[in-house]
């Protein structure tokens, strides 16, 4: 029997302590965060409270990082919550910071395995997810995991001197397509 919190390439594992340094260099680099909602500077300490308050994963908020199988090299971290019960509802977000892993299928098997995990796990019915507009590259992963286009908040932010749309999927309980 395969674990739920592991992908063909991925598993996912609670954050630690010592994840702290590496999530400051990714969370303060622009590339990385072009796409995210990320805008200031985070610090040392920002990344500690963040850690000490989300470490441990749990049904209202399972966050995880995302490491390799084969190496267990920490390469980014991937979030479902704020959980709504009463709805069966679930708010995902992925990001992979190690930029020697984008476009090799980590990023859409870390997603299939946290869908899987929600659907299978947590007993939710429906996943949401809110995308740039512009960000046809994780447009096209959360399309092949599954979700579809919901809707668009025209100029929902406000980033880099500019207005962006902001793309809303969702993916519900039965449509999660396999590799």
């Amino acid at each position: 029997m395969t674990s739920p919190f592991e992908g063909r390439l991925i598993r996912l594992r609670a954050r630690e302590p010592e994840d702290e340094p590496q999530l400051y260099q990714w969370f303060n680099d622009p590339e990385v965060t072009e796409w995210l909602t990320v805008r200031y500077p985070v610090s040392h300490q920002q990344e500690r409270d963040f850690l000490a308050a989300n470490g441990a994963p749990g049904y209202h908020n399972a966050n995880f990082a995302i490491v390799t199988k084969t190496e267990g090299t920490l390469i980014g971290g991937i979030d479902l919550g704020p959980v709504r019960a009463e709805s069966r509802e679930g708010m995902l977000g992925i990001a992979i910071g190690d930029k020697a892993y984008w476009d090799g299928g980590y990023g859409t098997d870390a997603m299939r395995t946290l869908c899987g995990f929600g659907f299978d796990e947590m007993n939710l019915h429906r996943i949401q997810l809110e995308v740039f507009a512009g960000n046809e590259r994780a447009i096209h992963v959360y399309e092949k995991v599954g979700f579809q286009r919901e809707g668009l908040k025209r100029d929902g932010i406000f980033k880099r001197g500019r207005y962006h749309d902001i793309v809303v999927m969702s993916l519900l309980e039965g449509e999660l397509r396999p590799e």
